[in-house]
């Protein structure tokens, strides 16, 4: 074998493997989730920073949490349903043959945040609270033997939010908060290698034919799991204009996640079993979940009706690249270019107050992927990402439809529910080739989501 293969055969095998996980099935742009609270999600997350209106302001604007009565605990959970399907215009391996297989099934996978916040008062100017919650997260499958199978398999990604907080009321007007954030990840993916194909464009197809290693004659398998912590921080400011009108402004800090743990390989040639790149090792990378600031407004029209609106700003670009180290010695680091870029969202929601008791809400959104659509397939022999749209995660702008209800059972006792159908577009662009086997796919994704969340809060 020669030194071009053992070097960045391996080295952009990994890279592209834990590079496509990352950036990835959410209810907002990439992996992010915004489901911090069902009363919020059934105004599509309009006004978060301004609404103060229970614990779950842990989350969207820590001043907020002055403006709350007595202590208080709220918890709840939101089913997603992500889906996106496949429709192939061309797939071929690394000589030009159509690939076997399907176009990969039903892509999405049934899961969601959870959240539980407790707020109580420590005296007429400061409060207490503590979150914990989901704000990133994805999961993904296709079929073991489709197309799909040596860019992504299985693909899933979990980070978990600890936030103590502290609010401060200044006046009647103006409160602050502040809160630490400390956060937990684990990543895990598979996906199959086509060693035939990575053994074409890297040695020579003679020398190749002569091992039994042609394109799609002798797949091998790859899984990556890892997993690390990171702390970070979030403030917010609060400003009642007046006894109808709250603008709130919230920002959350990046989270610097320094990731460890193993790949291994299954199946793999003999040919290629005594080098140290295709055996079992450890890996490390570091990872930055990105800022998040936004500026929200709530009003009271009359008695009946508030209004709120929201912008939120996601700083992907801060997310430029990311280098992985591998554990084995003759292994160079794969240095990976992401290409996002920051994203928007714009949300505007109604409440209506029917009665005591019940309250009805409604909502839309704009949220806007930070991926840029594929004009051209992303080929190079460090990264599969190349800031185009990946199997991983099908991403797309998002168009929200939302509704939801409060029950207000006693003074102390409210039932929650929300429902939003996410619109991710019918004519998804697809266009990758695989840095590994040189397959290259072309096609369109449709995709759409479903989220249904219910919750609960007790006031003491």
């Amino acid at each position: 074998m020669n030194k071009k293969y053992t070097v960045l055969g391996s080295a952009s095998l990994a890279a592209a493997a834990l590079t496509a996980i990352l950036p990835g099935a959410a209810s907002a742009s990439n992996f992010q989730l915004t489901e911090q609270s069902v009363t919020s999600l059934g105004r599509a997350h309009s006004g978060g920073a301004a609404m103060a209106e229970d614990a779950s302001s842990i989350w969207y604007n820590p001043a907020g949490l002055s403006d709350l009565s007595g202590s208080e605990i709220l918890g709840g959970y939101s089913l997603i349903r992500f889906n996106a399907d496949f429709t192939k215009t061309s797939a071929t391996d690394a000589i030009g043959q159509n690939l076997s297989g399907g176009e990969g099934g039903k892509v999405g996978k049934l899961g969601g945040p959870f959240f539980v916040y407790y707020s109580t008062p420590i005296n007429s100017q400061w409060t207490f609270g503590f979150g914990v919650n989901s704000p990133f997260g994805l999961a993904t499958k296709y079929d073991d033997d489709s197309i799909f199978r040596y860019q992504a398999i299985y693909s899933s990604v979990a980070v978990i939010n600890y936030n103590p907080t502290l609010a401060w009321k200044i006046n009647d007007q103006f409160s602050l908060g502040f809160g630490i954030d400390y956060q937990t990840m684990n990543v895990k993916l598979t996906n199959d290698l086509d060693y035939g194909s990575i053994c074409f464009g890297q040695v020579n197809p003679v020398t190749c034919t002569s091992l039994g290693l042609t394109p799609q004659g002798h797949d091998g398998f790859f899984e990556a799991q890892a997993s690390g912590n990171g702390t970070g921080f979030n403030v917010g400011a609060l400003w009642k204009v007046n006894d109808k009108n709250n603008i709130g402004f919230s920002y959350r800090s990046k989270v610097t996640h320094n990731l460890s743990g193993s790949a291994s390989f299954t199946n793999v040639p003999t040919a290629f079993a005594s080098q140290a790149q295709f055996q079992d090792q450890g890996v490390t990378a570091g990872f930055d979940s990105p800022a998040v600031m936004s500026l929200s407004w709530a009003g009271d029209i009359d008695e009946h009706w508030k209004l709120s609106a929201d912008w939120s700003r996601t700083s992907w670009s801060s997310f430029d690249k990311l280098d992985i180290k591998f554990a084995n010695k003759g292994t160079q680091d794969a240095v990976v270019d992401e290409g996002l870029s920051d994203s928007n969202r714009f949300a505007f929601g109604a409440d209506y107050r029917f009665s005591d008791a019940w309250t009805f809400r409604g909502g839309v959104a704009l949220d806007l992927s930070p991926v840029p659509d594929p004009t051209t397939a992303s080929n190079t022999q460090t990264n599969a990402v190349n800031g185009s749209r990946t199997a991983r995660l099908p991403d797309g702008d998002r168009k929200w439809l939302s509704f939801g209800a409060t029950w207000r059972v006693s003074e102390h006792s409210q039932w929650d529910v929300g429902y939003a159908h996410l619109f991710l577009g019918s004519s998804l662009d697809f266009n990758q080739i695989n840095a590994n086997g040189q397959d290259h796919i072309v096609g369109t994704f449709q995709a759409d989501a479903d989220i249904l969340g219910v919750s609960y809060r007790y006031k003491f």
